[in-house]
Formats: structure tokens, sequence, C-alpha cells
């Protein structure tokens, strides 16, 4: 027979609990978004061989929710968009755990797996988490803070328990850089970013103390004031999102710097058009750099030296176009683990099915989102979890 799979993984069912009905709708929609891993990880754990009926043989347990998407989509829960902590969306949370007897039997949900895909983190959908899970496991986006919320100073990520993941790309997405991308030596431009200024968070400064691109740490302003001064630099703030695709697909390097909070699709974009991107948040950990060399390429700069992040690219490009050659192939080998490939069920599984996303990621059904979460869960599931255990049933006399 097939080996066993190394940890086995319970998935909660919404039906039997009234409060994940309710944090669990809307798939049909929530899926085709940038935060739809959290639709796409429940269906994977439902296929998954490793999945059990049988919560007394469960390593893991998944909660599923899709409230990045539903709460994005404001009126979704009363009173709740992405400005303020949602209590009603808390309040299921907190509901759905207390009626629950696996989530009794552990200590602060440690064994619970929840995915959060939005810069929200865990705060926003479930803003009493530090009391009911704190050490439940986080598949997560965010590695750091979200600009709407001033108060809350301390990321929802833990490195020591959580794991990052990509937001989701759709196939069309992927295969469609793919084809606009042009070779490196055809590339016009050397850096490209498109996008509106943002502050950094409130615990850092105050926003209105860091508005424009007079203040290093409002990264954004400091590489939109090169639109007009710099003209092998391919910056704007709003252009049409063909447009977009096409400065990716037309420039050496792509800059990701923090906006609203540290994670943006946008980094996960640049591997697939070909650029090589420039991370310019200095708090934001890019996923699977537990299996993945991230270094290979990717650039990470101080955040407030865009000045020096210029020139260096400059001298990259003209002395050392080896390196630029090797991180643009480095970076083709790396960006299948940043997809999560659709499920037979969806439409663009035809595309999957006849090959057309060979030609993207040669090796998807092997490398990809999926196989890099299953591989890092993989050590984190422990025969020595259970509060008690012993030998012999019956053996133990009743006191």
């Amino acid at each position: 027979g097939a080996p066993r799979p190394s940890f086995r993984v319970y998935v909660y069912e919404p039906d039997e609990h009234p409060a994940l009905q309710r944090l669990a709708r809307g798939a049909a929609f929530c899926k085709h978004n940038q935060w739809g891993m959290e639709i796409a990880l429940h269906d994977w754990f439902l296929a998954c061989p490793c999945r059990t009926d049988n919560p007394d043989e469960a390593d893991f347990f998944f909660v599923p929710h899709y409230t990045a998407c539903l709460i994005n989509h404001a009126d979704t829960f009363k009173g709740c968009d992405t400005k303020q902590l949602c209590e009603e969306s808390t309040g299921l949370f907190e509901q759905a755990l207390n009626d629950s007897r696996h989530y009794h039997r552990t200590d602060g949900g440690r064994d619970h797996i929840f995915v959060w895909g939005s810069g929200m983190g865990a705060d926003g959908p479930f803003a009493t988490w530090r009391s009911w899970v704190p050490n439940a496991i986080f598949l997560m986006t965010e590695t750091e803070l979200w600009n709407p919320y001033p108060d809350v100073v301390l990321p929802s990520f833990a490195p020591h328990k959580d794991i990052v993941v990509p937001g989701r790309l759709t196939t069309e997405d992927m295969i469609n850089l793919g084809k606009l991308s042009k070779p490196l030596t055809e590339r016009p431009f050397l850096g490209h970013f498109i996008g509106w200024p943002r502050p950094p968070h409130a615990s850092v400064m105050k926003p209105e103390a860091c508005a424009d691109a007079s203040c290093p740490l409002n990264v954004r302003s400091v590489l939109l004031a090169m639109r007009d001064t710099e003209p092998d630099m391919h910056v704007d703030v709003d252009v049409p999102y063909m447009e977009s695709f096409l400065g990716l697909t037309s420039s050496l390097f792509c800059f990701v710097p923090r906006g609203k909070s540290a994670w943006s699709s946008r980094y996960f974009q640049t591997f697939f058009a070909g650029c090589i991107p420039i991370i310019l948040n200095d708090r934001y950990e890019p996923p699977f750099g537990e299996l993945l060399d991230v270094t290979a390429s990717a650039i990470k700069w101080p955040m407030t030296d865009v000045k020096g992040l210029v020139a260096y690219l400059r001298r990259l490009r003209n002395e050392r176009a080896d390196i630029i050659m090797d991180m643009h192939e480095a970076g083709k080998e790396l960006r299948c683990w940043y997809a999560w490939p659709p499920s037979w069920l969806e439409w663009s599984w035809l595309d999957m099915n006849k090959s057309k996303f060979n030609a993207t990621c040669e090796r998807w059904n092997t490398q990809n989102a999926y196989v890099a979460v299953t591989r890092l869960l993989a050590p984190k599931a422990s025969s020595a979890k259970h509060r008690f255990f012993w030998r012999g049933d019956g053996l133990r006399s009743a006191s």
C-alpha cells in the first residue's frame, strides 16, 4: 500500500459549526483574488492524503475561514472593513473554538492551523487570538504591521511557529507575464514601481511627520520622486493594469517597497515577469526561506537608502551583467514554489491539463506552494504533544 503521510490533518467541517459557516462562505468568489489561498488551502487539505476524519489520530486541526476576502469586501460583517478590528468575526472565531472539543484538548490551540491571507494578519479578523490561540500555527502572508491599526504594535507573525506563504496569482496572470517578458538585453528600464505613497506604521513614526519624499521611511514617495528625474526608471502613481504588466516585463529590477503593510503581491509577480525583485522593507520575510535560497534571486536593501540603491543597480547593470543573469535564472527556478495551481474543479485547470502552464513551470505538480507548506508543516508534528499518554488500555486503576 501507499506509505503513511508524515502527519495527519483533521479539517473542521463548517456545516457542524454554525460560526464557521459564516466565516467560510463565498468560496466561489473569494478564490479568485490575491487572498484566494485561504480557500485554496482549505481545498488542499480536504483532498490531501494527509487528511483524517478521526480527530484522535490527527496531528493538526485545520480551521477554514475566508476572512481576508470577506472583510476586504465591506458589509460582510456589520461595521467591519479593513480600517478597524472586526468584533463580529472575532466573536464567531471565539464561538467556533468554544464549541470545539478538539480546541479544549490543546494548549493555546497549539495543533490548530489558521490561514491569514491579508495585511491585517490575525488581528483584524480575530482580535482576541492572543488569548485563545497564541500557540496555533499561522499560514500567513504578513510578517509585519497593518497601517490602519495604529494601536496594534506587535505582529501576529511569530517566526518560531508560523509559516509565511505567498499571495495568490491567477494562472492567467502567471502565463501572460511570461509571454510579455522581454529578454534582459532588450529591457529599456533599470527599475519599475507603480503604486501610491504610504507612510510607515504609526509605531515607527507619526504618519503626518512622514508624508512625502523628504522622509526616507516613506519609501514609496522616494521612489515616485524619480518619475521626472530618472528617465531609465518606470515609476508612476497609478496606471492601467496592463501598463503595469508592461513595466514589470520591461525592467531589469522591480522595487517592492512597504505599503500599508509588509507583504505585496507585486513581489510574486516579479518572478513570473523575469524581473529581479528589490525588497525595500526591513521587516518583510519572503516565503519559504527555510527551503529555498531567496538571496540568489532577490535583493533586500535598507529602505532608507534608495539613493545608494540606484547607484548600486546602475553599476551592477554596467559592470556585472553576469550577476543579473544569474539572479534572473535563479528567479525562474524559484518562481514555481510561489504558485498555487488550481484544483481540477476550476476552469483554469483546463490550462494546466492542456500543458499551457508547462512553459512557465515545467515541474508545477511537484514544485508549488502546497508542497512547500506541506514540507514545512511536517517537522511541526509531534507525538509528544498530548498532555497524557500511556500503554495498556484498561490497566490504569480509577482513583
